[in-house]
């Protein structure tokens, strides 16, 4: 049988995951398509690994001005679309190019997780265990039909980056594990229960304000889901921004003090007052600088001190 030509769309560390799962399989791209409303170290990661092994790099322009985009894709005769970490959406007639369709290595659970950034929500929101679903694109944001999942538990101690982590190797996992099928034109293709159907926005640097009524486990999800290089939890002291990068729920309460209230702050601890129970904070960033020790009392993490949101 002939091998599919394969174009992949992504960037960064998960697309080079992809990539490195199909030479394994054998398969050299027929073109890299990174996404064109993005730049930085992510893009150029792609962009240098696509150059290094001399295969066609493309980027995917606006809307309107797809049409010689169109064209480029459509003389590469594409059997198949391979999709990881990729921040633009495929349009119908981008879709309609490859001929056995367009398959995405969505980083959550379908349908319960679809939009952008759900290994982040699925901490924040406390869940136990994510996954990665491997999925037909259509016309909708990650409503296509199923081809396989695969499982992992979130851990106490599992933040964002290892989280990731889990997510890149059951990516990979999938996709290798699947691909035969995919490759021939026998993969499962089973639709997605829209009972279940939840969409999570992206996030915004913004949603990284904590909001000290929550439960201190719920803040602590929060700093979890937000590590670097996420840009962080955040709240503040008077004028100054405090970024929380890690934490620890306390079984003590906080003997009535207010949410946001620090009821310990010395050189060993800062202890805060949460809806629920006290948070350790256990390593913060004061204005962009990693603070502890002796720097904590100066910069005014003393008890009786007031944290809030920063407006």
């Amino acid at each position: 049988m002939a091998r599919a030509r394969v174009v992949v769309f992504g960037y960064g560390p998960l697309a080079l995951a992809s990539l490195d799962t199909l030479e394994r399989r054998g398969v050299t791209p027929v073109a890299v398509v990174v996404p064109g409303n993005r730049s930085g170290p992510d893009v150029d990661l792609v962009v240098a690994h696509a150059r290094s092994r001399t295969w066609t790099l493309l980027a995917q322009p606006p809307r309107t001005r797809l049409a010689p985009f169109l064209d480029l894709v459509r003389q590469l005769q594409p059997d198949l679309f391979v999709v990881w970490s990729y921040s633009m959406l495929l349009p119908p007639e981008l879709i309609a190019l490859a001929r056995l369709g367009a398959v995405n290595v969505h980083g959550g659970l379908l349908p319960d997780y679809r939009g952008g950034h759900v290994m982040n929500w699925a901490i924040i929101n406390g869940e136990r265990e994510t996954g990665v679903t491997l999925a037909y694109l259509d016309e909708g944001i990650d409503t296509g039909p199923v081809i396989a999942e695969l499982r992992f538990p979130i851990d106490r101690s599992d933040d964002a980056a290892t989280v990731r982590d889990k997510l890149k190797a059951a990516g990979q996992s999938l996709l290798e594990t699947q691909w035969p099928a995919i490759e021939a034109g026998l993969a499962p293709s089973v639709p997605q229960d829209e009972s279940r159907a939840r969409y999570y926005r992206m996030r915004t640097a913004d949603d990284g304000r904590i909001d000290w009524s929550a439960s201190n486990t719920a803040i602590d999800n929060l700093v979890r889901a937000l590590v670097a290089p996420w840009p962080g939890a955040f709240c503040s002291l008077g004028d100054t921004k405090i970024v929380v990068r890690r934490s620890r729920p306390l079984d003590a309460d906080g003997q009535g003090a207010a949410p946001g209230t620090v009821t310990r702050g010395d050189e060993g601890a800062v202890h805060v007052a949460t809806g629920s129970g006290l948070l350790q904070l256990l390593s913060v960033e004061i204005e962009g600088r990693p603070v502890r020790g002796a720097d904590l009392r100066r910069a005014g993490l003393v008890a009786g001190a007031r944290l809030a949101g920063t407006p």
